[in-house]
C-alpha cells in the first residue's frame, strides 16, 4: 500500500474510532485533499480523499466507496447505457477504437431518501482501466472538463456549482467524479475510446445512495460492479 493510501485509511479508521461515523464527500475539493484534512479550507480539518476515488479499480489502489459507506442492505443498483450503443462480444459490452460514447449511469432501487436534516445527497465514481491499471481512453464530465487537458485544482472552489450537470473531474482526472447536487439519481459524461490495439479494458463504476447531505456516510447503500469491455 502506497503512503497515500496508508494515510487515507489512517486518517478515515481514526476519524470512525473518534466519532462513531465516517464523514462523506460533499465539497467538490474532498477528492484530493490530503487524507490528514486541511486549516485553510472550509470546513477545517475534514479529511480527504487524497486522489482515491473508491472505484475499486488499481488507480484506486482497490479501494472501494464500500470501505467507507458501511452498514448498507445491498438494496441498489444501476444501468450503463452508452450512446452509440456498445457492440457485443461474445456477450459481453465492446468498444470500437476511437469511437465517442456518451454514458449515462442511473441508480435504481433507491431507498434510502432524505435523512433527519432532509439531504438526500448520492454518489457516482466511475473508472476506465486497461490490463496496466491505467486510465484508458479520454473521458469529459458533462461539466466540460476533459482529461486530455485536466486541471489540476479544482474547479468549483469558491465557485457555485452548474445547475444541470452531474460529472466533472480534476487532479490527475483518472476517473469521473459526481457533482454533489442534492437528489442526482443518473450522471452522464462521454469517453472516446482509446486506439486501436489497447486490448480489453474494464469499467469500475461505485454508485452511492445517500441519506444525509454528506455529514455521515453510515447506512449508505452501495453497489459496486468491475464490467468487462472488450476491444472490437
Amino acid at each position: 500500500m502506497t503512503m497515500a493510501a496508508t494515510a487515507a485509511a489512517t486518517a478515515l479508521g481514526t476519524l470512525a474510532l473518534i466519532t462513531g461515523s465516517v464523514l462523506a464527500f460533499p465539497f467538490t475539493s474532498s477528492w484530493h485533499l490530503p487524507a490528514s484534512g486541511e486549516t485553510n479550507v472550509q470546513p477545517r480539518n475534514r479529511a480527504g480523499a487524497e486522489g482515491l476515488y473508491g472505484t475499486g479499480g488499481r488507480a484506486d489502489l482497490g479501494i472501494r466507496c464500500s470501505h467507507c459507506h458501511i452498514k448498507g442492505e445491498g438494496l441498489i443498483d444501476f444501468t450503463l447505457a452508452a450512446q452509440p450503443a456498445f457492440a457485443k462480444v461474445g456477450g459481453e459490452d465492446a468498444y470500437i477504437p476511437g469511437q465517442r460514447y456518451t454514458i449515462t449511469i442511473t441508480m435504481t432501487g433507491e431507498h434510502r431518501g432524505p435523512g433527519p436534516g432532509g439531504g438526500n445527497l448520492n454518489g457516482m465514481a466511475m473508472t476506465i482501466e486497461n490490463a496496466a491499471g491505467q486510465r484508458s481512453g479520454t473521458f469529459v464530465g458533462d461539466a466540460g472538463q476533459s482529461s486530455a487537458s485536466c486541471p489540476a485544482t479544482d474547479p468549483y472552489t469558491g465557485v457555485q456549482l452548474p445547475a444541470g450537470k452531474t460529472t466533472f473531474l480534476y487532479g490527475d482526472c483518472h476517473g469521473v467524479l459526481f457533482l454533489p447536487h442534492q437528489n442526482l439519481r443518473a450522471w452522464t459524461f462521454d469517453w472516446t475510446a482509446p486506439a486501436a490495439g489497447s486490448g480489453d479494458l474494464t469499467m469500475f463504476v461505485a454508485v452511492v445512495d445517500g441519506d444525509t447531505g454528506g455529514d455521515s456516510s453510515l447506512e449508505d447503500d452501495v453497489v459496486e460492479r468491475a464490467l468487462p469491455l472488450r476491444e472490437m
